[in-house]
């Protein structure tokens, strides 16, 4: 589910994204590197690898495919509001081999993106009762040290089950940030400070 913070000059999306979540686990399944498209720490909880037995070629194959698969679940903009990461062209538009390594996955991966997806929602809504919006805060805060109320600008945040403090921009507008960094305000702070500030 996509939650909102802002004023009517800025908008900031977050979400716990279960598709992207998906791609990880299986991708940490199918013990494929965690370079490409860019590097993505490992998934959390740890996935059990089921390594298909394949040659160097096949290897390669699954990777690039991979990678492709997970640039257009980002590109695609698929339905937040869904678990059907598997249905449409997102994963038509790759090869048998890969379609089936992710079928043979696809439960466990499945299972792991909703545990992940309703226990850091539970979080949220625990937090936001105690600690109040975040986000708002945040922005607040590089507001008062620039000495003026935000730009308007949007900007989406997609929480992610990987280890570390970790954060990538995708592009102008989308962030990806480790669920250990969400929950951590400090961390926060200072993975996505400076890209408000920017934005701002």
């Amino acid at each position: 589910m996509m939650k909102f913070a802002g004023r009517e000059s800025w908008r900031m999306g977050e979400d716990a994204s279960w598709h992207l979540s998906v791609a990880l686990y299986i991708r940490d399944a199918l013990g494929l590197p965690a370079t490409k498209p860019f590097f993505i720490p490992p998934f959390l909880p740890a996935v059990p690898e089921h390594i298909p037995v394949t040659g160097p070629e096949l290897d390669i194959l699954l990777a690039e495919e991979w990678a492709l698969w997970f640039s257009d679940l980002l590109a695609d903009h698929v339905d937040l509001g869904t678990d059907q990461p598997f249905n449409g062209t997102v994963l038509e538009r790759r090869s048998p081999a890969f379609q089936q390594a992710v079928a043979e996955n696809a439960d466990a991966a499945r299972a792991a993106a909703t545990s992940f997806r309703d226990s850091y929602g539970e979080h949220f809504y625990r937090n936001i009762k105690v600690e109040g919006p975040v986000i708002n805060r945040l922005v607040r805060s590089v507001e008062k040290e620039l000495g003026h109320r935000a730009a308007p600008f949007e900007l989406n945040v997609r929480i992610l089950p990987v280890d570390g403090f970790w954060l990538h921009r995708v592009n102008p507008n989308l962030v990806l940030v480790s669920e250990t960094a969400r929950r951590d305000q400090t961390a926060l702070g200072s993975l996505l400070g400076p890209i408000i500030r920017e934005l701002a």
